[in-house]
Parts: C-alpha cells; structure tokens; sequence
C-alpha cells in the first residue's frame, strides 16, 4: 500500500508540474523581395535561428512564438500575447533586418520578457552576407554564404557550408568546446579558453566568424 501511494504521490506532483508551465503558441511566416540586398542582419536578441538558402529573388521568413503560462485562467491572455508576436522584414539599402514583430496584443513589457520565445527559419539567396545579433540560443546555418558573422552570449553555434567557398574561418568559444571539420582535418578544442580553430583558403571569398561565449560552436566545411 505504501509503495501504492508513493507511485500515486509521485504521478501527482508530476501532473501538477506539468499543468503549471504550459505553453501557447502561434506560427507566423513572411516574405520580402531581394532586390539589392547584400546582407541580411538577424536582430533577435534571443531565440533559436536556423538559415538555410532559399530562393534567389527573395527572403522568406518563418517560425513561430511561444508564451509560457501557469494554470488555465491564463490561457486567454497567454494565447493574445502569443498571436502577437511574429517577425518583419525590414529593407534598409542595401540590407534587410529579421527583427520580431510585436502587435497590438503584445505591447506590455511582460510580453517582450524571457516567458516569450521564439524560433525562426530564415531562407536567404545564395551568396548574401549574414551578420546575427542573437545572443542567447541556438545558431544552426547550412548553405552558401557571403561572410557569416555569429557571436553567442550563451548557446550552440552550428554552421555547415561549403570549403571552396570559404577564404578565413575563426571558430572559437570562452568556455565550451570548439568542433571543426575542414574538409581532410578535424579540429577539437574544449575548457576554458580553448585556442580558437583557423583556416585559410586564398582562393575562397568569404569570412566565417563563430563565437559563443558560454556553450559549443561546431563548424563543418563541406567538399
């Protein structure tokens, strides 16, 4: 019977801990055209960022936002503030900024706070730069870029492209690990201020810049 109770006391306290941190939630998706864009700046200051190439003559953006909430009667207001948060483009020159969108029913400070997330997949044309702001959560980039320039406060750094393409590499991390595949070579550094990865290539154009202050960046350049 003891054994009974426990097990029952148990699946409470796990039930009760799951009703109490739900989650609502709203995709969202948006487009730009190209035009004379050259780079493309991703100004989230927190979230997971997945790049990849899309198509040539335009940005597609799409994701979506998340709010944390606790018991039901929260539902309502956390499911408002959810629908209130996407992303825009916004065209400056010859740039073009992701940045989060915040509606009409995600005006309040709390809405803009750590219970909100968002996750985004950014499609950019092949050969345009890419600078992120984003300092807290998960970079994971795979194409054919211009310059590529990532720099995490706290999170994992992963970008996959090709070596031909690429003319500097700098990988490197303050505490965390570092792991880089050149293509013939592994490198693998890991503590405390490990030696950041390099690579040179005088025949390739781009610039690879991958830093995470607190976490992993793992860099593969592709044959």
């Amino acid at each position: 019977m003891l054994r009974i109770s426990c097990l029952t006391v148990a699946t409470l306290i796990l039930t009760a801990a799951a009703l109490a941190d739900d989650t609502a939630s709203h995709p969202f998706a948006t487009t730009a055209a190209r035009g004379n864009i050259h780079r493309v700046l991703i100004d989230v200051s927190e979230g997971d960022v997945r790049i990849r190439n899309g198509a040539p003559d335009r940005i597609d953006v799409r994701g979506i936002a998340t709010r944390r909430y606790d018991g039901s009667e929260r539902r309502q207001k956390a499911q408002a503030i959810a629908d209130g948060i996407s992303a825009e483009v916004v065209i400056d020159g010859d740039e073009a900024i992701v940045k989060r969108h915040y509606g009409p029913g995600a005006q309040s400070w709390s809405a803009r706070s750590f219970h909100s997330q968002i996750e985004l997949t950014v499609e950019i044309p092949p050969g345009v730069d890419v600078e992120l702001w984003t300092r807290y959560g998960d970079i994971d980039i795979e194409g054919v870029f211009g310059n590529i320039d990532a720099d995490l406060r706290a999170g994992d750094v992963e970008i996959r492209t090709p070596r031909a393409n690429v003319r500097d590499l700098t990988a490197s991390v303050s505490i965390g690990e570092v792991h880089t595949y050149l293509g013939d070579h592994f490198i693998e550094n890991e503590g405390v201020f490990p030696r950041t990865a390099r690579f040179h290539n005088a025949a390739g154009k781009s610039k690879v810049n991958a830093h995470a202050t607190f976490g992993d960046v793992h860099v593969t350049l592709t044959r």
